[in-house]
């Protein structure tokens, strides 16, 4: 039995982007088992820009997955190294651009 349509779905904790593209719509084909996702339904992915190179964007392209939320804390190189970050502040302006140019409209960060 499904339970009523949700909306939006969010995959978040920016730990999600660590799995490829095909785990993602596995974990979606589960979620799709017990949710009935409607047409249109808002379907997040929270990210790290260090996970969102070029074949990984364009890879989710083929999923179901049609926002991001983009983990960018700072654009300040010393604030990323402060908090530790995996990217720099160049790797977080160039996710956005790759999330932008894949033709993904809706995004946050």
């Amino acid at each position: 039995m499904k339970i009523k349509k949700w909306n939006p779905y969010i995959f978040g904790g920016g730990t999600p982007s660590i799995l490829e593209a095909k785990e993602i719509d596995k974990l979606i084909g589960q979620v799709a088992k017990y949710f009935e996702i409607s047409s249109g339904a808002e379907i997040t992915l929270e990210a790290n820009p260090d996970d969102l190179d070029k074949k990984k964007v364009q890879d989710l392209r083929n999923t179901e997955i049609n926002r991001f939320s983009i983990g960018i804390q700072s654009f300040y190189e010393e604030d990323l190294i402060w908090m530790n970050r995996a990217h720099n502040s160049e790797e977080a302006k160039s996710s956005i651009m790759r999330v932008q140019d894949a033709g993904f409209e809706k995004h946050n960060l």
